[in-house]
């Protein structure tokens, strides 16, 4: 396991928000799912057809919730990478992860990784806290390192029922509403292949197609 440390060169005020105090958002993110959260991410990990053997990057990995379950998937012959934009978070994912797993602090509109470097890219609860403008750019970048053929698991709030349940609120104080994962993705040239529901999120699986 490592953490490299990775200083974007973008604008300033573009790097998106920061969830700094990790222990605190990994027992209210806990506590939003009501219980639901392993089911939840288990689920998003089989979305994501991670395999034995596959790279696998998860973007806003957070305290590494999803990149423990993703490198399960992928067993010792594969490796996972999470990228954060706090480092206290890798830090805390570091402390908790399996050998096939690395992180570097970093942000999505800028990632320091190689052009078609990895079969899967995750990224779950973490576009709603990409700048707008700057949602175009971390999708741009999602398409690069993937390599042709590669797949795309984009997991955010869904919309609301009700404006006063916690994942409104969150999802009205971060963006105003649900994040437009589609649009996103088909503006970058990946090929959707599915979309759908889960408890609290809705995601879309798309794919670099094989000739770009």
């Amino acid at each position: 396991m490592n953490v490299k440390q990775h200083t974007t060169h973008g604008r300033p005020g573009t790097e998106g928000a920061r969830l700094d105090h990790v222990g605190l958002n990994e027992a209210i993110t806990g506590a939003a799912f009501g219980g639901r959260r392993r089911r939840v991410y288990a689920r998003i990990a089989a979305l994501s057809g991670a395999r034995p053997a596959d790279r696998v990057l998860d973007i806003g990995c957070g305290g590494g919730y999803l990149t423990r379950l993703l490198a399960a998937a992928v067993g010792p012959a594969g490796q996972v990478t999470g990228v954060d934009p706090a480092a206290g978070a890798v830090r805390h994912a570091q402390r908790r992860a399996p050998a096939n797993c690395s992180y570097l602090v970093g942000v999505a509109q800028d990632l320091d990784l190689p052009d078609r470097s990895f079969d899967v890219v995750t990224s779950t609860l973490a576009t709603h806290h990409i700048p707008e403008a700057e949602l175009a750019a971390a999708f741009s970048e999602m398409f690069r390192v993937l390599r042709p053929g590669g797949t795309l698991l984009a997991a955010d709030f869904r919309p609301p029922a009700r404006r006063h349940t916690p994942h409104a609120l969150a999802t009205r104080n971060r963006h105003g509403s649900a994040i437009p994962l589609e649009d996103l993705a088909a503006a970058t040239r990946f090929r959707l292949d599915a979309h759908g529901e889960l408890p609290l999120l809705r995601y879309i699986r798309a794919t670099r197609p094989p000739a770009t």
